[in-house]
């Protein structure tokens, strides 16, 4: 009885292979058919990490040499500033370097924050504050959420306000996600002006 039973096993092993095999075939698995690549998102150029001086009325910002840089006296002595980078169509760097006396700066600076927070609209904004190298006072906000001004700085030394946003001018639908890159490297720039002040 034993060798029955043995073939018994060997018998359902074969017929459950042979089951196997032909329902993989039945499927098309292992038949070289095309499968869609997912969709990617483009790869975005980031600029490099080297900065250079300008000398803004009275203060010395430090840019990123990849990026050009604009400069305009306005009448009132404050200087707007425009920094684009060639990597990144449709999104610049706005600033504007303010002289204030002692008495102006607080109003000038709640009228700045009140500013930065309608540019948020309202979402979750995170605030870093630091001293620069020169004692200027300096606040970065960044709204990851915002697709439109996703970083935004303030800093004054109560002789001059800078102030200014990264703005970006997408397509509807754009991902955060998407751009998380373009927005972590001119933060990275926005923080080394900052702290160099």
């Amino acid at each position: 009885m034993k060798p029955t039973k043995a073939l018994g096993h060997i018998s359902c092993l074969i017929i459950s292979l042979t089951a196997a095999i032909a329902a993989d075939s039945c499927t098309g698995a292992g038949n070289d058919s095309a499968v869609p690549k997912p969709e990617g998102w483009p790869r975005i150029e980031l600029p490099g990490r080297n900065h250079r001086i300008h000398t803004v009325g009275p203060a010395g910002l430090m840019f990123n040499s990849d990026a050009a840089v604009s400069m305009q006296q306005k009448d009132d002595s404050s200087w707007w500033i425009t920094v684009t980078y060639p990597q990144f169509r449709n999104a610049a760097l706005y600033l504007t370097l303010s002289p204030a006396d002692r008495q102006e700066t607080s109003a000038i600076m709640d009228n700045r924050r009140e500013r930065m927070e309608l540019n948020s609209g309202g979402a979750t904004t995170v605030i870093t504050e630091l001293t620069s190298s020169g004692n200027w006072h300096c606040e970065l906000a960044e709204t990851r959420s915002s697709l439109t001004t996703p970083v935004q700085l303030l800093a004054t030394d109560s002789a001059s306000v800078l102030s200014g946003a990264f703005y970006l001018d997408l397509p509807a639908g754009s991902s955060p996600d998407s751009i998380a890159p373009m927005i972590k490297a001119v933060r990275d720039d926005m923080l080394f002006l900052l702290k160099n002040l």
